[in-house]
């Protein structure tokens, strides 16, 4: 600044993490700077002199003004008279600008630019270095750091003994303290066995020669005395310090004796399973052949009692809350006998431990008071195997120890692989009794599959979405236990009942889902909506839904999501009375019926495009017809204009009637201006025929913002008062739906009246099948007889003088409209506002 004589001066650094300008130093500055911390902005001078790594010079008073004339408002300060910004580079990288203000005009010398940007240079040299400066200070307290708490023993000395440092575990190796070795009480030698000296001498003499050694296992002497064996690494750390690692090996001993212990144990583990191998085989061979269960009961009790003498085994299979036995071996008392056979309870205690876990549980030390069965008292052991199907378990086997009180590991396994076995066979006896019953299921389910193809026969023409869900419904409970069947779809904050089938059980209840609907987390729908999974309930969560008492007589539930095109649009929900286990052949019907309506959706989706197409193509004829006749009227009128007075203008000009030549140029220049416009207006009319519709969820007040904001900049000095009621969120293309509010609100507010307050009025109206908007305004409004006139492109019921326009505004909207499906209608009287609406299917 003193070289230059500047008045001031600042420094502003790059961040190149969040592209900020940082203010960094300054001298000299206003109160209200011009330069200040900000975002890098392309379009201002720090912005320019950054990202083109070029210096900018304004010498004279104006010159910073005039190439930036939004600057100054923008910052909120005042241009200096002259100012030069030069970047800060290292090679092509900028680091920032310096800037100068000067309080005179000043012109920049060559000697002056030159050192201008040699001090730039020197700048941004020595911010690189003190940004390396700091990295390595950085570098060097984390290296620190790791040394410090690194779980490596960690000692740096000389080979006299001398510590010069140590970290934490190193300390918690030898047993000694900090205190200890910043008082010098600690020596490397002192606490290495003399055995090991010739070694360490010969490889710190490498580790300093070479720069490291090779690791080596030696001991080291704890404060307790004790020898702890350590794997050992010198590597050099100055001229005459090395640094040394040591490894702890006590774990790795400890390790090496597991695994002996481990491999001894793995060898037990072997002869054992060699003997299950063969318990296996022999049962395997005996009852591969049989189609009878009690002959596989018997089977496999004798086979246990040939493979584990004096044992006694029982066969239960489940009825209701008890276990029936079916087979027993001989040695059963006839009091014991008696009492399993009046059933063997689910809760006790061996049972029910095993029902909890669905896994084989063995008791030792066993007592006749623990488990609550009389006549058991002569039994030190027991052991329970379960069977399970589909979750559940179906069927027990049951051992019994009267010899021993602890059951040997080779007993174990020789009788879980035995009951897996059985369990095997078991599943392929009664899968062969189930075999006839599920024919006769899949009978009656494929004539309820049929009705699904009859369906689509018979409704082939039908469009309504809840007509054919409602078919669909009936279908499905066709198949079940008396229940009912809703159908669901998410509204702006809860899942709303659309179709019931089926008396719902409870008054209450009916009402209740009648007034509010679901909450959108409810767990019944919520992760079947997320996911796409069917959630099967054999025992219906009561009260997760709805209040409990309402629901206590539902029993089994599940729950479907309905889909067209990939996409979720509803829940199907049924609830049953009776207590029901959803079987896999329920799941593969219900969730093919599920698919089937998928299809018949889509189908009937696909009839109602087709339908609208041919609306939308009779539509879009209709409006050729007109835009022929518009174009070829309106567009006429500007070209005669340009003409008739381009002749005019000629004419006058070869009369030398200058004024005259200006006057006629000007309406020729106007009436080139009105042909552009319409012209333009017709390419936005043709293309919201043509584009692409990307139809999702809209939420219209976000829409509605849009449009005012729109509108505003349009007309900035028209007052309105906004009225704008809830509004849904609907199913449209975005972008489109943008264009219809804000043309119908641009609409209301050209055709406002100069001695009348304007209103604009927005509301929804939610209709079993679509959602009405409205917007009202407090203006000109128009002559009823003519509202047909209103959405035909060029038609325009006022004058050009009266209200500015194309005629295309309307036109568009109504395009828009019908493409999504919707309708489009307006009301008004002369001088007394007008109402726009349009609908939008839900």
């Amino acid at each position: 600044m003193t070289a230059l004589d500047a008045l001031a001066g600042v420094i502003l650094l790059l961040n190149p993490e969040t592209h900020r300008l940082e203010v960094c130093a300054t001298q000299g500055q206003e109160e209200q700077p011009l330069w200040r911390s900000g975002p890098l902005i392309p379009a201002t001078p720090t912005g320019e002199a950054v990202t083109g790594c070029r210096t900018l010079l304004f010498e004279n008073a104006g010159d910073l003004r005039a190439a930036y004339p939004f600057f100054e408002k923008e910052t909120g300060g005042i241009a200096a008279t002259a100012t030069a910004v030069v970047p800060l580079l290292l090679g092509e990288r900028a680091l920032g600008v310096l800037i100068l203000d000067f309080k005179q005009p000043h012109t920049f010398t060559p000697e002056e630019r030159h050192f201008l940007s040699t001090l730039a240079a020197h700048t941004a040299l020595a911010l690189d270095r003190c940004e390396l400066f700091g990295r390595l200070q950085a570098s060097e307290a984390l290296f620190r750091r790791m040394v410090a708490i690194s779980p490596v023993a960690m000692a740096v000395g000389s080979l006299d003994g001398q510590l010069s440092q140590v970290n934490d575990a190193w300390l918690r190796l030898t047993g000694q303290t900090r205190a200890a070795f910043e008082a010098g009480e600690l020596d490397w030698q002192a606490i290495t066995p003399p055995e090991y000296n010739a070694v360490e001498e010969k490889l710190f003499g490498q580790a300093l020669a070479q720069g490291e050694a090779i690791s080596y296992h030696k001991e080291l002497v704890n404060a307790r005395g004790e020898r702890v064996p350590v794997e050992a690494t010198l590597a050099s750390f100055d001229e005459r310090q090395v640094m040394g690692y040591a490894l702890d090996l006590r774990p790795f001993q400890m390790q090496e004796q597991a695994l002996r212990s481990e491999s001894a144990r793995l060898e037990q583990v072997i002869a054992e399973r060699t003997a299950a191998l063969q318990t296996f085989v022999t049962f395997t061979e005996n009852a591969s052949q049989t189609q009878d269960m009690d002959e596989l009961g018997r089977l496999v009790l004798d086979t246990l009692r040939a493979v584990i003498p004096g044992v006694t085994a029982l066969f239960y299979e489940r009825e209701g809350p008890v276990w029936q036995p079916r087979s027993w071996t001989p040695d059963v008392s006839p009091e014991l006998l008696t009492t399993l056979q009046r059933g063997l309870p689910l809760n006790a205690p061996i049972s029910a431990r095993m029902l909890e876990t669905l896994q084989p549980v063995f008791v030792d030390d066993l007592t006749e008071e623990e488990q609550g069965i009389a006549h058991s008292g002569s039994y030190q052991a027991a052991a329970i195997w379960p069977t399970v199907q589909d979750g559940e378990v179906r069927a027990i086997l049951t051992v019994g120890l009267q010899t021993a009180a602890q059951w040997t590991e080779a007993q174990r396994s020789i009788i879980r692989a035995l009951g897996r076995s059985f369990s095997l066979l078991y599943d392929r006896i009664s899968s062969a009794r189930q075999v006839q019953v599920q024919r006769d299921e899949a009978e009656r389910r494929s004539l309820a599959l049929s009705a699904f193809a009859v369906m689509s026969r018979d409704l082939a023409g039908e469009t309504n979405r809840y007509a054919l869900v409602r078919r669909a419904q009936e279908i499905m409970l066709s198949l079940l236990t008396p229940g009912y069947a809703l159908y669901w779809e998410v509204g702006d904050d809860r899942w709303q009942l659309k179709s019931q089938v089926g008396d719902i059980g409870d008054p209450a209840l009916q009402a209740f889902v009648d007034a509010h609907g679901l909450p959108l987390e409810a767990p019944a729908l919520h992760s079947t909506w997320l996911t796409g999974v069917p959630n099967y309930q054999d025992n219906y969560a009561q009260g997760a839904d709805t209040p409990a008492e309402m629901i206590r007589h539902v029993q089994a539930a599940t729950a479907f999501q309905v889909r067209m095109h990939d996409q979720p649009i509803g829940m199907l929900a049924i609830g049953l009375f009776d207590q029901r286990t959803w079987t896999p052949m329920d799941r593969a019907v219900l969730e093919t019926a599920i698919y089937s309506l998928g299809l018949v959706l889509e189908r009937a989706q696909s009839i109602e495009a087709v339908a609208r197409t041919n609306a939308e193509l009779q539509n879009s004829n209709a409006e050729l017809e007109a835009f022929a006749y518009s174009a070829s009227h309106d567009l006429r009128t500007p070209v005669r204009h340009v003409k008739g007075f381009t002749e005019m203008a000629l004419k006058a000009y070869a009369r030398r009637q200058e004024d005259k030549v200006v006057h006629h140029l000007g309406i020729v220049s106007g009436a080139a201006d009105r042909m552009t416009a319409m012209i333009d207006a017709m390419l936005v009319l043709s293309r919201a025929g043509r584009v692409e519709l990307q139809v999702g969820p809209v939420p219209l007040p976000a829409l509605v913002s849009q449009a005012q904001q729109d509108v505003l900049l349009e007309f900035p000095d028209q007052r309105v008062e906004w009225q704008i009621g809830p509004l849904p969120t609907v199913q449209a293309d975005a972008a489109t739906l943008q264009q219809v509010l804000t043309n119908l609100l641009s609409n209301a507010v050209k055709f406002a009246l100069a001695d009348r307050p304007l209103t604009i009025r927005i509301w929804a109206e939610e209709r079993p099948q679509e959602w009405a908007i409205f917007v009202q305004d407090t203006g000109a409004g128009f002559d009823p007889r003519y509202a047909n006139k209103l959405f035909g492109a060029f038609q325009r019921l006022h004058t050009q003088q009266q209200f500015a326009g194309t005629g295309v505004g309307l036109a568009t909207v109504r395009r828009i409209v019908l493409r999504h499906g919707g309708e489009v209608w307006a009301s008004g009287e002369v001088d007394g506002g007008a109402t726009f609406a349009f609908t939008l299917p839900r």
